[in-house]
């Protein structure tokens, strides 16, 4: 048998060699990375890469001062009972899109608090985001059989107004608001559809096929879309 201090001695040599190779490897890594800066070129792509359909996946909220002009996408989100969250359409012209490359960009002023309402304008266009009904039933709330639709459109209504404006559009028709948008620290965005008396109800988001309806009652609306699930719209910088 081997003497004890030659056993210890050689753990210590490849304990050594060990720590030596690693060394190297992060060296080369290293070295790789600054040789492609000094060519002018960009460091070396991870090996893992982001997917953004992935469950509990990362986002990117928006975040400036009140002011600043925030620009990004608006992500459909769903939510299993596990609280895994996926990634399934972005909004485009006409209510949700699969495709990334159909996503609208969106931009808005950074309010000066999180509370406060904000419209949402498609970059490089005269569309907003607007609540729309399709009929003349524009109050929401519980027991109250109307609903919206989100869509694009070139109306528009200051904050806290219970005026809803007719217009026949490119994408959308119907009584619309449209600076009815609060965005928490998430970027998780919230609908607030004045009724005509003035008052604001809690309001949800289902999505049926790829049109996203606004109610005050979730059961009321799956009378008439059974198939309608709850989602989350997540302004993505």
């Amino acid at each position: 048998m081997l003497p004890l201090a030659r056993i210890v001695s050689f753990a210590f040599l490849a304990l050594s060699f060990l720590t030596l190779a690693h060394a190297s490897i992060a060296a080369r890594r290293a070295a790789t990375n600054a040789e492609r800066l000094a060519r002018g070129l960009p460091p070396a792509r991870p090996r893992t890469l982001y997917n953004p359909s992935r469950t509990n996946v990362a986002r990117s909220a928006p975040s400036g001062a009140p002011g600043s002009v925030q620009t990004g996408t608006l992500g459909f989100y769903s939510t299993d009972a596990s609280g895994a969250t996926t990634l399934v359409g972005y909004f485009g012209p006409v209510g949700m899109t699969t495709n990334p490359a159909s996503a609208w960009t969106y931009h808005f002023t950074e309010p000066s608090s999180g509370s406060s309402l904000i419209e949402l304008t498609g970059s490089n266009t005269q569309f907003r985001l607007c609540g729309v009904s399709t009929t003349a039933l524009t109050t929401l709330g519980p027991g109250s059989p109307a609903y919206l639709k989100l869509g694009n459109s070139r109306s528009q209504t200051p904050p806290g107004s219970s005026t809803a404006v007719y217009k026949g559009d490119t994408y959308v028709s119907g009584y619309m608001q449209s600076d009815i948008f609060t965005l928490d620290s998430n970027g998780k965005l919230s609908v607030n559809w004045v009724n005509p008396d003035g008052s604001v109800e809690p309001q949800y988001l289902l999505l049926y096929g790829t049109t996203l309806y606004v109610t005050g009652d979730v059961g009321l609306l799956r009378q008439q879309f059974p198939a309608a699930n709850p989602v989350d719209l997540i302004f993505n910088v």
